[in-house]
């Protein structure tokens, strides 16, 4: 225990004797020298503070303690003391620094603070002899540009140096909430002016830029209406907002807005939007609703919630005063859901990168988002004194370009988006469109189909009507002229009556073979060759062969295993049928030969030939009387061919297919 408590006494005593070699007396400060012409100096090295734990010194109290050890040397690129969380723990702040003038001419100096939100600030310039030199008026965040020093949203305090003089600078900076970054620059007076013009045209420039995303973006939402375009309109106003605020353009052209909220909570606001908007933004363009990982889309959901208790804490002021301790409790409350978006949103894109569900998309956002990210999480590890507060991190000219960066990116992916959904929907009003014309077809077809089928009905009716009708007929006629002859008269001649009877007999067997040949041709929707030709001899073989010494030879050639329609073999059937029935009743032939050719690719060729003596023909054209003729020509019609009669050693009829 002894070693322990001497190890913690040398090791406090280490700290002490450090804190006091690190002091710096005035005369110990490094000085800066102010060139005559040429670059800007710089002030990193050169710079000490000193806390008003009594918020009660003046300058002449900070003089007399300037040979005294309780100025500490700034560290830091950037002067930084930490992050206040409440007026009660608000402390004056006095920097130094010592200036050289070498030459014997007066130099005019500005001195900028390139932030915007200190409650108070004040220049004053001491000689070697502590004399003050020159005071500047208190101004701060609460004074109007057109009010302070130079009308401008930045803070300048002009000096004079004498010449051949060292003198010291202090200003004395009050900040009441909020990060105490306090970045100083030197700029020559005849130099103001040009810095200023540039600093404009940069940050019009950067403006412009995001606002004519955020109009594309627009007209992109207007033409799909996908809600990730509004989601991104509304990330870049939240950048807009951020810069506006950041860079004091509120506090110059909206300087009444800054007192919308409370305090100087208005400056939260903007900040705020950009990071909830972020999330929004990202659960859409990653979005995890449909996937195993929908739980996180649930969380995302609870965190925009959350972001009404940011609201509930920026604006409490207005309706009850706020004790130091619940002071303390919002600011903190707030600090923490401000920054809560960032951990989701790097949930959703390492989930979306490991479980590859948006694999391009996330490295997309991420490569995006890096560098503007970056330089926000290094001010916020520098205002907790976790890293040096560099310059980059400090000059919110150096956030521009990582936006632009940023909005680059994304505007090239979501340009991408638009063209893959363009695509995908031309491809869907393409495939709409084949699957119209294809039920456009198949209707076309069942109407052909549809139609075939009332052609094949009408023609089936005809035949039907035309051949077994017609025997019917003649059947139902004699048997009703034999019933009337037998009611009028008893029946004597009974050999005349049996004669009758045999015919109607025979008639009635002709209508029953008909329509068995009708039947049998309808019964299949298609027929080979070698099918039809055998069809073709049962019929020849069982009602014409040999009939009054006529002899019919069936010759039957080409391919075979052609298919014939039941409408083709029906058409051609009769055909045959009609032309060896005239063959029978007229001709007087003794032989018939029916040859019947079919190619591969679909022609047909039907010839019937007799031996017999012929018929009279007048110009190559059917007669109306001849019924039997006009009837294959009709059917050869309907086969799509032609047909045709020669007479020369006996009768041939042709039927081309």
């Amino acid at each position: 225990m002894i070693r322990l408590r001497l190890l913690v006494l040398s090791f406090l005593l280490c700290c002490q004797i450090g804190l006091r070699v690190s002091a710096q007396p005035v005369g110990s400060q490094p000085i800066v020298v102010l060139p005559a012409n040429g670059d800007q100096p710089a002030l990193r090295g050169a710079l000490a503070y000193l806390r008003d734990s009594s918020h009660t010194r003046t300058i002449t109290d900070v003089i007399q303690l300037a040979n005294t050890s309780d100025f500490l040397p700034i560290t830091s690129p950037v002067p930084n003391f930490g992050v206040i969380t409440g007026t009660k723990t608000a402390t004056p702040l006095w920097l130094r620094v010592r200036l050289q003038n070498p030459v014997n001419t007066p130099q005019k100096w500005l001195v900028e603070i390139d932030f915007w939100c200190f409650d108070e600030l004040q220049l004053y310039l001491v000689d070697a002899q502590n004399n003050v030199l020159s005071t500047s008026p208190t101004i701060g965040w609460k004074t109007r540009a057109t009010q302070r020093i130079r009308n401008n949203r930045h803070f300048w305090f002009p000096f004079t140096v004498p010449g051949g003089q060292v003198v010291t600078a202090y200003l004395r900076v009050v900040k009441h909430r909020g990060a105490q970054v306090l970045p100083v620059e030197l700029i020559r007076e005849a130099d103001y002016e040009t810095v200023v013009q540039e600093s404009y045209l940069f940050w019009g420039g950067v403006l412009f830029a995001l606002t004519f995303v955020a109009i594309m973006s627009l007209i992109f939402f207007l033409t799909t209406f996908d809600q990730i375009y509004s989601r991104y309109i509304f990330c870049l106003l939240g950048l807009v907002g951020f810069f506006v605020i950041n860079d004091g353009f509120l506090n110059q052209f909206g300087f009444d807005a800054q007192f919308w909220m409370p305090r100087q909570n208005v400056y939260f606001l903007f900040p705020l939007i950009l990071f909830y908007s972020q999330l929004t933004f990202v659960r859409r363009f990653l979005n995890l609703r449909h996937t195993p990982s929908h739980r996180w889309h649930t969380v995302g959901t609870v965190v925009l919630w959350s972001g009404v208790l940011c609201l509930v804490a920026l604006t409490a002021e207005w309706f009850t005063p706020l004790s130091p301790t619940m002071e303390l409790i919002l600011v903190r409350l707030f600090t923490a859901l401000y920054w809560l978006p960032l951990p989701v949103i790097v949930a959703y894109i390492s989930i979306s990168i490991i479980r590859r569900y948006h694999v391009q998309e996330a490295w997309l956002y991420l490569v995006g988002i890096v560098p503007f990210y970056t330089l926000n999480l290094g001010l916020v590890f520098a205002n907790f004194g976790l890293l040096p507060t560099y310059q980059p991190v400090s000059c919110f000219a150096y956030y521009a370009p990582a936006a632009l960066f940023e909005v680059l990116v994304l505007m090239v992916g979501l340009a991408y988006r638009y063209k893959l959904d363009r695509d995908q929907t031309e491809r869907l009003i393409k495939e709409r469109t084949v699957q119209q014309q294809r039920t456009y077809e198949a209707e076309v077809q069942t109407l052909g189909l549809k139609n075939s089928l009332l052609v094949e009905k009408e023609r089936i009716a005809r035949d039907l009507h035309d051949n077994v009708g017609a025997h019917l007929a003649f059947v139902v006629t004699n048997l009703t002229h034999i019933s009337d002859q037998a009611e009028k008269t008893p029946i004597t001649d009974g050999q005349r009556l049996s004669v009758q009877l045999r015919t109607i007999v025979t008639h009635t067997r002709e209508a029953v073979k008909l329509l068995r040949e009708t039947i049998w041709a309808i019964h299949q929707e298609s027929f080979t060759v070698e099918e039809f030709a055998e069809r073709l001899n049962q019929y020849i073989n069982r009602y014409v062969h040999e009939t009054d010494g006529l002899h019919v030879d069936v010759q039957v050639s080409g391919s075979q295993a052609y298919k014939l329609s039941s409408s083709q073999v029906l058409n051609l059937f009769r055909i045959v049928q009609e032309a060896l029935n005239n063959v029978i009743k007229h001709a007087r032939a003794t032989e018939a030969i029916v040859k019947l050719f079919v190619e591969a690719d679909g022609h047909i060729n039907l010839r019937i030939h007799d031996n017999g003596q012929g018929f009279s023909w007048t110009n190559g054209a059917v007669a109306s009387h001849h019924y039997g003729l006009r009837n294959m020509e009709t059917r050869a019609q309907e086969l799509g061919g032609t047909f045709r009669v020669f007479i020369e050693e006996g009768t041939t009829v042709e039927v081309a297919v």
